[in-house]
């Protein structure tokens, strides 16, 4: 998440607040470290009823903001708000069953998260897969760690998984902030985020440069997606999530996995096909699932939106930006066209399209970062937050039209929010509730 809104506020800001990142990621870690070490003798200095008021309060208020979301941020919102609940009722019940129960929860989440991080890396085989196997071995063996009543017969359970969880927070925040100091002056902060291919050249135009274009008048930049439901030519059998988020199904057996692009006027238009039909038999789905050069097979870019959806169809979804850095999008494109190249999970449409969103989005923010109450109101927003998930999601399995359906929306929030704070809306919400109840 950190991530994200560095990218957002722009190299200025970083630059600015490099060293004070750093500070807050070690006092951050250093307090996850004493967390932990406090929960493994069973006399225990957290406040932990307070930490389940507030996890009770900051439940009820999620939920109630769920119910203003997006299709996908009403899910992950809803979720979100469901589990901080319960975790916060059995915080605040204080009982030897409580504490079990939460060992259980706890437990079993870093054990899935681990196997699904572990299977993902194996069978697709992105950039750092060997890393990301190592880390899940480690939150599985940290899953393993919170199922054992030693030493504290589960009293320390929630202590251990906030010290952890708090201290590797902090690690990554001093990470960032080393990387971002180690970068050239004239870099671009899409070099934070972006695989080591796609990283634009430090003597692209600064980030800055989206501060002064943002007040000048041009076109919005348009997202398109064709999801797979919407692209489909007859009705689709009905799997909400595999339909929302991987591929649909007609009533004829027909395939459509959905479409991404993305669309800058004057002349810039980002569609990425494969020009050759890939094998996508059972025998072979598991060797094109992996990210490697081998999968590599030649692509093709859309002209422009007109021809695409007169040889298709029109896009399901349309995603305007009216503030965004051109200079940025443009060093991008200009890079990424020279190598027209499509692998199925690692450079597909909506790679594409992620990506050069993001480059698009580099400092964008940058006329907030000097206010440290809208950076805050920035840093505290459920898009934000909801942003970074679908990335992390994206990241460990691979970009579909439905997931930069959801970033994007997710990134628009926060570049163009709503002029009432979300806390306002909340008001809002509970006085119409009341006058129907």
């Amino acid at each position: 998440m950190i991530q994200l809104a560095l990218l957002l506020f722009g190299a200025g800001f970083m630059r600015r607040n490099a060293y004070l990142l750093m500070m807050i990621g070690l006092v951050w870690a250093s307090l996850g470290l004493a967390i932990f070490i406090d929960g493994l003798d069973g006399v225990r200095w957290f406040p932990l009823m307070l930490f389940g008021a507030l996890l009770l309060a900051e439940s009820i208020v999620t939920l109630l903001v769920a119910s203003n979301g997006l299709g996908a941020q009403r899910a992950v919102l809803g979720f979100k708000g469901g589990i901080f609940l319960l975790l916060s009722l059995l915080i605040l019940s204080s009982s030897s069953i409580s504490n079990f129960l939460m060992a259980l929860i706890f437990g079993l989440s870093y054990f899935i998260l681990g196997t699904f991080q572990i299977a993902s890396a194996w069978v697709v085989r992105y950039d750092g897969w060997r890393r990301a196997i190592l880390i899940g071995i480690a939150q599985l063996a940290f899953g393993v760690l919170l199922f054992q009543p030693y030493p504290t017969h589960y009293v320390g359970t929630v202590s251990a998984f906030i010290g952890v969880t708090v201290l590797v927070a902090g690690i990554n925040t001093v990470r960032v902030a080393i990387r971002a100091r180690r970068m050239s002056r004239n870099a671009s902060m899409f070099n934070l985020i972006a695989p080591e291919d796609l990283q634009i050249d430090a003597r692209a135009p600064a980030a800055e440069a989206a501060q002064a274009a943002a007040s000048e008048e041009k076109p919005a930049l348009t997202v398109h997606v064709w999801t797979p439901e919407g692209s489909a030519k007859n009705t689709t059998v009905p799997r909400p999530v595999i339909n929302r988020y991987i591929a649909a199904v007609d009533v004829n057996g027909v395939i459509s996995t959905g479409h991404a692009a993305l669309e800058m006027a004057p002349g810039t238009y980002i569609s990425l096909y494969p020009a050759v039909d890939i094998d996508r038999s059972p025998s072979e789905f598991f060797n094109i699932l992996k990210a490697v050069k081998e999968n590599d097979v030649p692509g093709t870019y859309q002209p422009d939106y007109v021809t695409e959806s007169k040889a298709w169809c029109p896009s399901t979804r349309q995603i305007k930006f009216e503030h965004y850095n051109r200079q940025g999008l443009q060093a991008f494109w200009d890079k990424y066209r020279q190598m027209p190249v499509y692998n199925l999970t690692r450079r597909n449409c909506s790679s594409s399209v992620s990506y050069a969103l993001e480059s698009a989005l580099d400092g964008v923010l940058a006329s907030r970062s000097r206010n440290t109450a809208q950076v805050l109101r920035t840093l505290l927003m459920p898009e934000l937050w909801i942003a970074a998930q679908v990335r992390r999601r994206a990241q460990v399995m691979a970009w579909t039209p439905g997931l930069t359906l959801d970033y994007c929306r997710a990134l628009r929030a926060i570049v163009h929010p709503n002029d009432r704070p979300w806390f306002t809306r909340l008001v809002r919400a509970v006085r119409q509730q009341t006058r129907q109840d």
